[in-house]
């Protein structure tokens, strides 16, 4: 009987759930316009604290600037190939990576989630390039109709170069621009 009754009650529970209008309506049209498909290209100022063991070289702090550009598939999900320069304690890095985006369902004020990942090239001795991974969370705040303002904080994680791995507490504030 109980599992009837539960069965029952799973069955009107998905009902309900795919039942759901697939095509909301926003409240506003710079919102409506946000959830549209096409280009969209983010610009970020970042900085980082080093974690752990920062006498080696290259991993005490960071700060930069990084760009991508990018396509929105959908409302929550954007992907993009981005590069930036990162200006640490003893040197100069360039990364070159892809990142990922998925904002959850939201109004004005969108919570998101990201991952990052790639190459980080020293100029000096290109031997020393290094791979790394950045996962984050982060805030968008839609101002306008094609812009938005973003605020992410991650881990940023990198090995390679002479002293294998080093890890940074990050944050990035960042101008997100659409297209048509």
């Amino acid at each position: 009987m109980r599992f009837k009754i539960a069965a029952i009650l799973l069955i009107f529970t998905a009902a309900g759930l795919y039942g759901q209008p697939n095509n909301r309506i926003a409240r506003t049209p710079k919102l409506n316009y946000d959830w549209q498909p096409g280009f969209v290209s983010i610009t970020e100022a970042t900085g980082a604290l080093g974690l752990g063991l920062t006498y080696d070289e290259l991993s005490k702090y960071y700060y930069g600037i990084t760009t991508i550009a990018g396509y929105q598939f959908s409302r929550n999900i954007k992907a993009g190939i981005g590069a930036g320069i990162h200006l640490h304690n003893e040197g100069t890095l360039f990364p070159l990576y892809l990142d990922a985006r998925y904002s959850l369902s939201a109004q004005d004020l969108v919570p998101f989630i990201a991952a990052a990942g790639g190459i980080a090239i020293d100029p000096k001795v290109i031997d020393d390039t290094r791979v790394f991974i950045n996962p984050s969370i982060g805030v968008r705040y839609v101002v306008a109709k094609k812009t938005a303002v973003t605020f992410s904080t991650g881990l940023m994680v990198t090995t390679g170069g002479p002293n294998n791995r080093k890890s940074f507490l990050n944050f990035k504030l960042g101008l997100e621009l659409k297209g048509k």
